[in-house]
């Protein structure tokens, strides 16, 4: 009986070296990982209070009114602001923790009219590649994928299309823009402000 106790026994270098992974892994996957740096940035958000939220361009239409927004994410705190731009006569603006699951600062939707004509999507500049791939999850890849000169990538989205720049530079901001087909006809150069 002595014997069979003594072969189930751990040594107590096996035992430190177990409890040391036990917990130093998870520590070392949460601070070194791009995986648990994006959780643990994420879980940071959400507990200072940010609200996350979850968008498919796939089937976003013009059509949603500002009602339409607010009744749709009625848990997020909107400030509207009649202020006439290239994107719209007035833009309302959230802060989120993260959109679809990837840590980012703002939501602002502009609006013509009753009509949404232009989304801004703020982020963190360390997830601009999440933000890309999560497009070609929702969209496939971009229309203009095969053409390395242009500096920003587009899909067709809903009744609009969505900019993303390819390579996103340390000085400028990083931004996700949805504009609708009514206003990208309505400007063909292309400006935006706001």
């Amino acid at each position: 009986m002595n014997k069979q106790r003594e072969t189930l026994e751990m040594s107590k270098l096996y035992k430190t070296l177990f409890f040391l992974a036990i917990v130093v892994g998870p520590i070392y996957w949460l601070m070194f990982t791009d995986d648990g740096k994006r959780r643990t940035d994420m879980m940071v958000l959400w507990l200072a209070g940010g609200a996350t939220i979850d968008l498919n361009f796939r089937v976003l239409e013009s059509a949603f009114s500002e009602r339409d927004w607010k009744e749709v994410y009625n848990d997020l705190d909107w400030t509207c602001v009649a202020n006439s731009s290239s994107l719209g006569e007035k833009h309302c603006t959230t802060e989120i923790a993260s959109y679809n699951g990837i840590p980012s600062n703002y939501l602002m939707v502009y609006f013509t009219g009753d009509r949404t004509s232009a989304i801004k999507l703020g982020y963190r500049d360390q997830y601009h590649s999440d933000i890309g791939n999560d497009l070609v999850q929702q969209l496939g890849q971009p229309l203009n994928l095969e053409d390395t000169r242009q500096e920003i990538l587009f899909w067709n989205a809903g009744d609009g299309r969505l900019f993303l720049k390819r390579i996103l530079q340390r000085s400028e901001d990083p931004v996700l823009l949805w504009v609708s087909a009514a206003l990208q006809s309505a400007s063909p150069s292309g400006d935006s402000d706001g």
